[in-house]
């Protein structure tokens, strides 16, 4: 019998902190458009989807991530303000924008040559830093986009140190929908 494929992504989480900033958003009514909002304490930056995984598929990037995360130093991580995945009047996904750094793109580059090393598939898709808000929108009526703009323009304001990289499991019919499982350090100053 073949042993379970959960789902496993690497990712940097997202402080309490900030978390609640943005969970504000979700109070904007504006939000029923989408079908599915994201739970607080799922917020997180996706730097590489792994897919499903058996135990023994991790073996090897645990060897190899640790020695490519370690050589990046601590940095900050600092929010833009929400942006979507589609049309702005009928979008995918909303999610809160995060500045692209020569850290953050270091980073993410690191984390990919480890996974592809460990024979994980390269991600097609150009890395797009971002943490998801909602998805799945409703069928009726045109989003708000501006308004969601105006309510998140002081998150370019909101900062925070990123120590270390974390392998996510996905619960599916769980909230929260995902788990931590290993954490991978970066440098230290």
């Amino acid at each position: 019998m073949e042993a379970e494929r959960l789902h496993y992504f690497l990712a940097l989480s997202v402080p309490e902190d900030v978390q609640k900033k943005i969970n504000e958003l979700t109070n904007l009514r504006e939000l029923a458009f989408f079908t599915s909002v994201t739970h607080i304490r799922d917020y997180h930056i996706t730097l590489f989807f792994l897919g499903g995984v058996v135990d023994k598929e991790l073996e090897l990037l645990y060897k190899k991530l640790p020695v490519l995360v370690q050589q990046i130093p601590a940095f900050d991580v600092q929010l833009n303000q929400a942006g979507v995945f589609g049309k702005e009047e009928r979008p995918r996904v909303l999610f809160a924008g995060v500045k692209r750094t020569r850290p953050l793109l270091d980073l993410q580059a690191a984390v990919a040559k480890g996974c592809v090393e460990a024979g994980f598939h390269e991600e097609k898709r150009p890395f797009r830093p971002h943490i998801t808000i909602a998805k799945r929108r409703n069928q009726g009526g045109t989003f708000p986009m501006q308004k969601v703009v105006n309510e998140t323009k002081h998150w370019k304001d909101i900062q925070w140190r990123v120590k270390e990289v974390g392998l996510y499991a996905v619960r599916l019919g769980q909230l929260p929908r995902y788990e931590l499982k290993a954490s991978f350090p970066l440098m230290q100053h």
